[in-house]
């Protein structure tokens, strides 16, 4: 496999999936409950298939939560008929038909979208599963916890609500906001009577909030990252690898990639590393970020190109052959990335691009 993926381009993505397993126990430890396990986004960018197979057949996970219709749909057509399958966003009206032949459990959150989906199942003489979406505080999608519970429930009667949930906004920073949504609803949950499966945590209030659900929803735990909260036993699931591909000398006052934006004080070794802007590493990277090669941690020599990156190799030990480059891994972090291209790790791993293969490790 590797010399098959070299022979395109020495530039992959290693998928642990042992971790991902242990991060899911983690999660399942730390909530007390069982989980909707979140691998929207293509598995934040480590494959959504490969990782909700894995999920069902080691770790017993048989609930996944997605983003859009397509997201579900591949999922569905992979995974077969049990798996639960939660639609946690917004759907356009003409993409109601695949939501339901899918057996996708769709997001309710207001009365022009429980019109329109009550109205297909009333047109097509079918019930479905639905989630209710509660708005404690997110202000993003969700009924207010003032709605008349039992009213919606005659209104809509080919709905069955089989899941009620809410979203924290700032469970990584600012816990006593998190606790008042957490009470808004558990109030909800509580005065109504309901019995369906219940869902607040996300992965930064499974590590700081206390769980008075049935479930819980991890979403960056999964893949080894969490903020608010260093104290968990996480393991990272992606690494990305490559290796140098070419190595020039080149004399002190020269200048390197776009733009000069890098000029040499010193005679230096400088080496091509077959990944870019066009692979998601970030031109934010420029003349800041780090490659680790033989034990030595490679500053970024210039401009970030869209397909290659120039490092410095100059305090390298090199034998002559084109040595094997860490990009992220043990040594260097997402959340390095993130803090060079002032994001967070989600955007960071969701936005390695296809072109690098996945390749997965069990």
């Amino acid at each position: 496999m590797q010399k098959r993926i070299e022979s395109l381009r020495p530039t992959y993505a290693q998928i642990d999936l042992k971790a991902f397993g242990h991060n899911i126990e983690q999660a399942r430890k730390l909530s007390g409950t069982d989980i909707i396990a979140i691998i929207k986004a293509d598995g934040y960018g480590h494959g959504a298939v490969r990782l909700a197979e894995y999920a069902i057949k080691n770790c017993g996970v048989r609930k996944f939560g997605v983003a859009t219709v397509l997201e579900g749909i591949v999922l569905r057509k992979s995974l077969g008929p049990e798996p639960e399958i939660f639609l946690l966003g917004y759907v356009d009206q003409y993409l109601h038909e695949e939501v339901f032949i899918n057996k996708l459990i769709p997001a309710v959150f207001d009365d022009e979208i429980a019109e329109a989906y009550h109205s297909f199942l009333e047109q097509n003489n079918l019930k479905a599963d639905i989630t209710l979406k509660i708005d404690t505080g997110m202000h993003r999608l969700g009924y207010s916890p003032e709605m008349d519970y039992q009213e919606f429930l005659k209104k809509y009667p080919r709905f069955h609500v089989c899941h009620v949930m809410s979203h924290l906004s700032s469970a990584d920073s600012d816990i006593e906001y998190s606790y008042q949504q957490k009470e808004r609803f558990c109030s909800f949950i509580k005065n109504n009577n309901i019995t369906a499966e219940t869902s607040l945590l996300n992965s930064s209030g499974i590590a700081n909030i206390s769980n008075e659900c049935t479930l819980a929803r991890p979403g960056i735990m999964l893949y080894g990252y969490l903020y608010g909260n260093n104290n968990v036993d996480l393991k990272k699931v992606m690494r990305i690898y490559s290796k140098v591909v070419h190595i020039k000398r080149i004399p002190k006052g020269e200048t390197v990639s776009y733009n000069r934006r890098f000029t040499a004080d010193k005679d230096m070794t400088v080496g091509v590393v077959p990944i870019g802007y066009a692979d998601g590493y970030s031109r934010n990277f420029s003349n800041r970020a780090e490659m680790r090669v033989n034990g030595v941690n490679c500053p970024v020599l210039g401009t970030v190109c869209m397909d290659m990156t120039m490092i410095d190799l100059t305090n390298v030990p090199l034998d002559g052959s084109y040595p094997e480059v860490e990009i992220l891994g043990d040594n260097i972090s997402a959340e390095k990335w993130a803090e060079l291209a002032d994001t967070i790790s989600y955007e960071i791993l969701c936005g390695i691009s296809d072109r690098i293969p996945r390749i997965y490790k069990d």
